[in-house]
């Protein structure tokens, strides 16, 4: 990405229109006020406190990363539909 500039102006409503500088699938911002009044606008992503939860889990991570690498490599087992359901009323949503 190169570095751009360029005026943009409030709209009657008190708000900056951003798509003419925005790139790609950004639509969440973070937005913090420089010491010179200067704006700047950071991308963000929001995930939900679960998937937080699992990034913090090293344990978690590495398990996840296990069975990605398994699944690369073609070593899956495929079970029919409902056997995930079924396994849970049997052992609870706990059960190893």
């Amino acid at each position: 990405m190169t570095n751009s500039s360029m005026e943009v102006e409030l709209d009657s409503r008190q708000r900056l229109p951003l798509a003419k500088v925005v790139q790609g699938s950004q639509h969440r911002f973070r937005v913090e006020v420089q010491p010179g009044g200067e704006l700047l606008l950071t991308p963000l992503v929001s995930i939900s406190e679960r998937e937080l939860a699992m990034l913090k889990n090293p344990e978690a991570m590495a398990s996840l990363k296990e069975g990605l690498d398994e699944a690369a490599e073609g070593k899956v087992v495929r079970h029919g539909a409902g056997y995930f359901s079924k396994r849970v009323a049997e052992h609870g949503a706990e059960s190893d």
